[in-house]
């Protein structure tokens, strides 16, 4: 076990006063078997009243809007958070699962990814995990990582096609290898230490379970790894989205950032 002190800080700077934002984040640690939320503190600024709630993947939600004119839009999380290796448990029957087993806007094969997959060898006999073990080596050794090469509406297809791209590319891609075959998996957005950052990966589900794989750094996900939110592909887990009313250019800044907590309770 892990515990972590974990910074998420949003701000948006407006060039002119703009109102009636309304938006909703996901940024916020969940509770889960090997993920324990043991406090959590959200300042959002300008105040205004905000909604808690769930979304289709059971991602948490934050929900508001400032009716009044503002140049400056601010999130600030602080939580703690301990982690443990291994997998996580799904309640859902696997027939609820299906939506994970279809190709997605940001997933869908084209023609390079289809010349690509019909040169992979064959994986029969392997369970899911070893298959996606696989093919998480294969596409670390035919990709790069270039940041700034793609931008948040750019498709596995379109990434591919280029060679290079940031771990949304490398996680899509993977998804779509993964679900071509028949498996069910699924995108993770979250954090891990060091990167300033958000960070993506992809979990693959098995008997039961969800297995995280890290295909930017070639590897499984261990205590190291906060999730934020799951869905189909990175539309599915916005961290943080909105719309505003005024004509005014928008300049966005996150940072990320993991601590760990050595010695004491972590609380």
């Amino acid at each position: 076990m892990k515990k972590w002190k974990l910074t998420y800080e949003l701000s948006l700077s407006f060039s002119s006063p703009v109102s009636r934002e309304h938006y909703s984040l996901r940024c916020i640690p969940d509770r889960f078997e090997n993920q324990e939320v043991t406090s959590c503190q959200v300042q959002i600024l300008p105040e205004n009243a905000v909604m808690y709630g769930k979304d289709a993947f059971g991602n948490t939600v934050l929900a508001g809007s400032v009716e009044r004119p503002h140049s400056c839009f601010s999130v600030d999380v602080e939580a703690r958070v301990r982690t443990q290796a291994g997998t996580r448990e799904e309640k859902k029957p696997f027939h609820q699962l299906g939506m994970y087993r279809y190709e997605s806007e940001m997933t869908r094969v084209g023609q390079a990814l289809e010349a690509f997959i019909r040169t992979l060898p064959p994986g029969q006999g392997k369970s899911p995990w070893e298959r996606s073990r696989d093919l998480m080596y294969i596409l670390w050794d035919s990709f790069r990582y270039l940041r700034g090469s793609t931008g948040v509406d750019t498709t596995a297809e379109q990434a591919f096609m280029q060679g290079c791209g940031v771990c949304q590319d490398y996680a899509h891609i993977l998804l779509a290898l993964c679900r071509r075959e028949g498996m069910t998996a699924r995108y993770v957005a979250g954090a891990i230490p060091g990167e300033g950052q958000t960070h993506a990966w992809v979990e693959v589900w098995q008997e039961g379970s969800w297995k995280g794989f890290d295909p930017t750094n070639r590897q499984e996900t261990d205590e190291d790894y906060i999730c934020f939110a799951v869905g189909r592909d990175a539309h599915d887990c916005g961290l943080n989205r909105g719309i505003f009313l005024g004509n005014a250019l928008q300049t966005q800044n996150v940072y990320v950032r993991m601590e760990e907590i050595r010695g004491g309770n972590g609380d």
